[in-house]
């Protein structure tokens, strides 16, 4: 007697096959090497201040800056500054006046505004920083953000294609945990989406819910989707 076995159903829908198991945990690897990709290609931009931190900590010995203003000229201007701090690269920026007469008009409440020569103002505590070259704007100037990172622009067509057969799969089942307008909000408003109905979603039999569950409707996922966006930016 051969015992058969039966493919198991995802809620009251279709029956997840192997081949559904087979597409979620392919795309989970597509997540997690998108991911990875950004921090290691990618820079995260952050506030001067930690820098300085960084510096007067000995954290950070060299950086690079863009160009600043000319010696004897007159005015004010954005500089770029980037580094890499244990293996991230960072990048900043800070105004540079050529006076403190300029400075007063860009100046703003928390506004950091250098007066001469960039290089000289990011002494802190006594430690010195040596700028070891002339930085510009990566990736051609088409860059996304992942994760936090400023990352090359190639990698937003991974989180797209990863973004839209995920929608694929939602659609072709009837999901755990939440309605399928649910998943969907929960994907296309915040970034922890796609791995939670990946791993939770039914696709993968993790964590069963138990028979007659709630579930999140897509009302209730748009409000809870649009505050964790809200709160990420």
């Amino acid at each position: 007697m051969t015992a058969q076995v039966q493919e198991r159903p995802a809620s009251d829908g279709r029956a997840v096959g192997r081949w559904d198991r087979a597409a979620a945990w392919s795309l989970l690897v597509v997540v997690a090497a998108t991911c990875l990709a950004a921090v290691l290609l990618g820079e995260r931009e952050v506030d001067v201040s930690h820098l300085r931190q960084a510096i007067g900590e000995g954290d950070v010995t060299d950086v690079r800056i863009s160009e600043q203003l000319a010696e004897g000229n007159i005015g004010y201007g954005p500089v770029a500054i980037r580094w890499r701090e244990h293996g991230i690269a960072y990048a900043t920026t800070v105004t540079q006046a050529s006076s403190e007469r300029e400075a007063r008009k860009v100046r703003r409440p928390g506004d950091e505004v250098v007066v001469g020569d960039v290089a000289d103002w990011l002494r802190t505590n006594g430690r010195e920083v040596t700028v070891t070259g002339r930085t510009q704007a990566p990736y051609g100037g088409t860059w996304t953000t992942i994760l936090g990172f400023r990352a090359p622009g190639w990698l937003a067509f991974a989180s797209l294609g990863t973004v839209c057969a995920t929608l694929l799969l939602i659609g072709s089942i009837e999901p755990w945990r939440a309605t399928r307008w649910g998943w969907a909000w929960l994907v296309l408003l915040t970034p922890v989406g796609v791995p939670l109905f990946l791993l939770f979603g039914g696709l993968t039999g993790l964590l069963r819910p138990r028979p007659g569950a709630y579930r999140l409707t897509g009302g209730w996922a748009f409000l809870l989707g649009s505050v964790v966006a809200a709160n990420l930016r």
